[in-house]
């Protein structure tokens, strides 16, 4: 439980330190030589193995019709551009999510001096923001920890049968120079800690970045909560015009930096999130597809058990918040149409109450490039995939 004085880094703990991991922290201050060393590593690992995955799939496993083979290594290629645009994005747009994180702080530091029902309720949203890293360090923990133990389990399991063998942690085809000797047990512990390494950095991209769009619209919809219900304050129990219209002044300043504040998220994250419901549309089926095959020859892949699900929320969550955000801004649209200023005869107090109106026409809502994020994206984004998983069925199964 979150207790005060509260401050994002050490409230978001789970995600802030997994950003540190992997040198996307937007508030690293020493971003020096060793710093750019590190991140180029990071990118090259995720690189290497991409072009291992897609020489794979294009000159091995499509020529030889292995299409089970060709989707699962598709999914690992996926993931690898995804995990370097997430990071490319946390590193190249630091400066801005630096601001939209010392804003959530300076909300922090005033929420100090509410009442206690106000605090519970920025405590509410904040500890919602919490159960969402611990998801995702389970999520995200478990689906690339599930690879190597995988593999290790079936050496160890070999071996004690005296039928010792190197399993590999993906099992794909090597470019020639390579393949030929993947067996020697040197080359074996290469390309294991190039996988293994790859498998850590996408762990710690999607623990510290995705939970980060969530918190911020779950943080907007504490604010907006607590302006809805300090708006039929504002009028009822201020005892002269002139306190109401300083009050409702502070309101609709506090409105225009929330709406600021989600013009921001929208602008960092638009191109990510409209890349995140083209690439899940995919993820699903194709993860899918492989729990289903390996049924028919009566096995079962964990790790494609735990990806299907971590694929599925990982848009979900995303479209889930960002409709409660939208519901939020709708309430908030009636608290103030509510509030009692058909009672007031001042002419300043109206026209502030017709501009608040006019400002929240508009419902707030994260958006890709073409879609609005919510429950309606999700439920066209999950139809397309029952249709790419039918088709793969149909052709392959």
């Amino acid at each position: 439980m979150a207790r005060w004085p509260l401050k994002f880094e050490e409230v978001y703990k789970i995600s802030t330190r997994y950003m540190r991991l992997n040198n996307s922290h937007p508030f690293i201050a020493d971003r020096n030589r060793f710093w750019l060393i590190k991140i180029i590593f990071f990118r090259v690992i995720a690189l290497v193995c991409f072009i291992f995955l897609v020489n794979s799939i294009i000159n091995h496993d499509v020529k030889a019709k292995r299409y089970t083979e060709a989707i699962k290594n598709g999914i690992m290629a996926i993931v690898a551009v995804t995990v370097t645009f997430k990071h490319g994005i946390l590193v190249q747009r630091y400066r801005s999510i630096k601001n939209l994180i010392s804003s959530i702080d300076r909300d922090y530091k005033l929420a100090e001096d509410l009442s206690d029902d106000e605090k519970n309720i920025v405590l509410y949203y904040v500890e919602k923001g919490v159960q969402i890293c611990r998801f995702w360090l389970v999520a995200a923990g478990l689906t690339s920890l599930m690879f190597p133990l995988k593999a290790l389990a079936l050496m160890a399991y070999h071996c004690l049968k005296d039928e010792c063998v190197l399993i590999p942690m993906f099992d794909f085809t090597y470019p020639k120079g390579i393949n030929e000797y993947k067996d020697v047990l040197s080359v074996y512990c290469a390309t294991f800690l190039l996988c293994f390494s790859f498998d850590i950095y996408s762990m710690s991209v999607y623990i510290g970045f995705d939970p980060l769009v969530p918190i911020f619209m779950l943080h907007t919809c504490g604010q907006l909560h607590l302006i809805s219900r300090n708006l039929s304050k504002a009028l009822s129990e201020a005892s002269t015009t002139q306190e109401k219209k300083e009050k409702l002044k502070r309101i609709n300043l506090k409105l225009v930096e929330i709406y600021r504040f989600v013009k921001n998220v929208q602008k960092i994250f638009v191109i990510l999130y409209e890349f995140n419901m083209k690439t899940t549309t995919f993820l699903i089926p194709f993860s899918a597809f492989q729990i289903v095959e390996s049924l028919r020859h009566k096995e079962i892949t964990l790790e494609f058990i735990s990806f299907f699900f971590g694929a599925i929320l990982h848009f979900y969550i995303p479209c889930y918040y960002s409709n409660l955000l939208m519901v939020k801004s709708e309430s908030l649209r009636q608290a103030i149409y509510t509030c009692g200023w058909e009672m007031e005869s001042d002419i300043q107090i109206r026209k502030t109450i017709l501009l608040m109106l006019t400002r929240t026409s508009a419902p707030l809502v994260m958006k890709t490039v073409f879609y609005p994020i919510c429950l309606d994206t999700f439920a066209e984004m999950a139809r397309q995939a029952y249709g790419i998983y039918n088709i793969m069925n149909a052709a392959w199964g």
